[in-house]
């Protein structure tokens, strides 16, 4: 009897293992193509959107942490961390923070798209500041 029961568990451990185990997808990284900001030229009373355009290969839902300078807000944010995190949107509202008395000055927003499993992609885009509106 005990060599029958032998004989059935190998067979049965036999039956469940596989010469081909299921290969495990190792997780990609998203992909931003384009980060655009329209209009690139602001003045004290206007606004500009960022647009991220971004995928992931795996078909992971991403998020987007928003990040600035510090020379424009990003509407949503609140003082003093003017960064927003963990957005579903891909694009974003900006607004100058301060022109003080410079007539001209570059600022800019950082965006990272990620996908939560550890894995993202970054991408910068400057836009200019203006004292007076076009």
């Amino acid at each position: 009897m005990k060599k029958i029961t032998l004989l059935i568990t190998i067979m049965l451990l036999n039956i469940n293992c596989d010469d081909n185990p299921v290969d495990v997808k190792e997780n990609q990284r998203p992909i931003i193509f384009s980060l655009t900001v329209f209009p690139d030229t602001i003045g004290p009373s206007d606004s500009a959107i960022v647009i991220c355009n971004a995928t992931d290969p795996d078909g992971d839902t991403l998020v987007y942490d928003w990040i600035t300078d510090g020379k424009s807000r990003i509407k949503g944010t609140d003082y003093p961390d003017w960064s927003l995190y963990n957005t579903y949107e891909n694009w974003r509202v900006v607004y100058p923070k301060n022109l003080n008395n410079v007539p001209i000055d570059t600022c800019w927003v950082q965006v990272f798209a990620r996908d939560r499993k550890g894995k993202s992609d970054v991408g910068l885009v400057n836009f200019f500041l203006i004292k007076d509106s076009l």
